[in-house]
């Protein structure tokens, strides 16, 4: 008798198994047939999900995926955050960035086309063009963030969403291998200063949402609090999530062990300023 009623059990457990891997290779089709891609001017791709019709949040989020300035992290600091924001009621995209490679402003140049492209067809994407978002991840943060301070107002992002980010470009502060890609091993003070983001804060820098792991042993977590600390002598809106582990470069995977709590903390800053008069 237990034998035959453990054999039902793991009878249902297949079907149930296999139901949800039919339910989960449906979405990822349905998902990647909706996915529209765009190459930029100078060469850098586009990849968007557009919003749900009729959607009450009508905003986009332009994903920046990190990579030490050097390659890009696209799947867990791109691609797999697709369902989240779209559950949300956003528009997503992922920006394939080109590397510097010597020119610092190659990746900015790229960031505010993307931004452009998005707001030109925020009505065939569905959401409106004065709430899109940059999201940045390690040296993609760095650049998420660039554009939050120093961009001019037709590519200013209207939020931030900051996940361990560089923030800096000082040597006692920064990523190396982030600052030597971007601005060269043996950049000025100037320079440095130029591209160092807490540096830039204004009364015009967007609201931010800031993740990071306390333990970050690759970006000082240092740049994530002083952001922050700037951002609140600014009166700017910020929040700041600090997570006791995970290390660098968690994004999106499941075997981070905060990932649950950090899904449902950034959800709820999402919907709080879904309900804030932009």
């Amino acid at each position: 008798m237990t034998i035959l009623i453990m054999k039902k059990v793991l009878g249902c457990l297949s079907v149930i198994i296999l139901v949800l891997l039919f339910v989960i290779i449906v979405g990822a089709i349905v998902v990647k047939e909706s996915i529209v891609h765009i190459q930029l001017p100078h060469g850098a791709r586009l990849h968007i999900l557009p919003a749900p019709k009729n959607n009450q949040v009508r905003g986009a989020v332009i994903i920046c995926p990190g990579g030490g300035y050097g390659y890009l992290s696209k799947w867990k600091e791109g691609y797999w955050w697709f369902p989240f924001f779209y559950r949300q009621g956003y528009a997503v995209a992922v920006l394939e960035y080109r590397m510097p490679k010597g020119d610092h402003q190659i990746p900015k140049t790229d960031a505010s086309e993307a931004i452009k492209m998005m707001r030109l067809h925020a009505a065939e994407w569905h959401f409106d063009k004065d709430n899109v978002g940059f999201m940045g991840f390690s040296a993609g943060g760095h650049l998420a963030s660039t554009m939050m301070v120093t961009a001019i107002d037709s590519v200013r992002p209207s939020f931030g969403i900051l996940f361990y980010p560089v923030i800096s470009m000082k040597k006692e502060l920064t990523h190396k291998g982030s600052h030597d890609r971007l601005l060269g091993e043996n950049a000025s003070e100037q320079l440095e200063a130029q591209f160092s983001n807490e540096l830039h804060v204004t009364e015009k820098t967007p609201p931010t949402y800031i993740a990071v792991s306390d333990d970050d042993s690759c970006v000082n977590p240092l740049n994530s609090k002083r952001f922050y600390d700037v951002m609140r002598d600014k009166g700017r809106p910020v929040t700041l999530h600090v997570y006791p582990s995970g290390d660098h470069g968690w994004g999106y995977n499941l075997s981070f062990e905060h990932h649950s709590q950090m899904l449902d903390d950034l959800a709820e800053w999402l919907k709080k300023r879904a309900t804030i008069k932009r």
